[in-house]
């Protein structure tokens, strides 16, 4: 008897690293997914960090190619609009929820992760360029699983009281496997990461430009931040110098 259940867990194992690698292989090789709506109003955002800026505290892959930088960014809402429900956030694509998230003790009020339609929708997200916006409250009828439209609204930009809404935008691959590794103070769970803004579709990227955000002025190259280190507020992970205006672009 026990020699079944044995060799019962034992082929269950066997499975779910069969259906892991099958997930990895499979989402390794599909193109990573492309904005073709907006995620926010730009009307209603005074300003946007850079990739790789020193804003904020450090966002990096867990690899070690590059360090002491925010490969995210941060979107800083417009004074007039510091309320509650006042910015909506939109979902870029078609695609379905992987993650939802909360933690009010280190500051995180909901986040969501949105990965692209896929033929196989039910294998993990292994390997697959994902979107995800923090700092937001996320609309309470959205759960994992969940399918969105593109231009869906799928929260909008928290409202703690006191200070200017900020929310923060990612797009990357988590690691694998699925453990965060700490870096510089902060946890990292991230196997990759890149900039919305090489992922958009050209009219998408009209309405920022229309705004004076240029593609290649929103982004860093690696070269030019190794260059130009951040410097850390003591050990990390927060930057000093957040509201230099090196690290971001106001909008018209």
């Amino acid at each position: 008897m026990v020699g079944k259940v044995l060799l019962g867990i034992g082929a269950l194992i066997l499975i779910l690293v069969a259906v892991v690698f099958f997930s990895v292989n499979f989402n390794e090789n599909k193109p990573p997914p492309e904005f073709t709506a907006n995620f926010v109003n730009l009307d209603k955002i005074e300003k946007i960090s850079k990739y790789r800026s020193c804003a904020g505290h450090v966002t990096v892959p867990q690899d070690g190619r590059e360090s002491k930088r925010s490969m995210k960014h941060y979107f800083e809402v417009k004074p007039e609009f510091a309320k509650a429900r006042a910015v909506e956030i939109y979902a870029p694509y078609e695609g379905f929820v992987t993650t939802l998230r909360s933690d009010p003790g280190e500051g995180l009020e909901g986040e969501i992760w949105i990965v692209p339609k896929r033929k196989v929708a039910m294998l993990p997200p292994f390997g697959v360029w994902q979107f995800s916006v923090q700092h937001i409250e996320v609309k309470k009828d959205l759960k994992q699983g969940s399918e969105v439209k593109d231009g869906e609204i799928i929260g909008y930009a928290a409202f703690s009281g006191g200070r200017i809404p900020t929310f923060d935008i990612v797009y990357g691959k988590m690691a694998f496997p699925p453990a965060p590794k700490k870096i510089d103070n902060w946890n990292s769970p991230f196997g990759d990461l890149d900039s919305v803004f090489n992922h958009m579709s050209d009219g998408v990227l009209a309405q920022y430009q229309q705004k004076g955000v240029s593609q290649k002025e929103i982004v860093l190259s690696k070269e030019a931040r190794d260059q130009n280190p951040c410097v850390y507020r003591e050990n990390g992970p927060y930057f000093e110098n957040r509201d230099d205006l090196a690290n971001w672009i106001l909008l018209k």
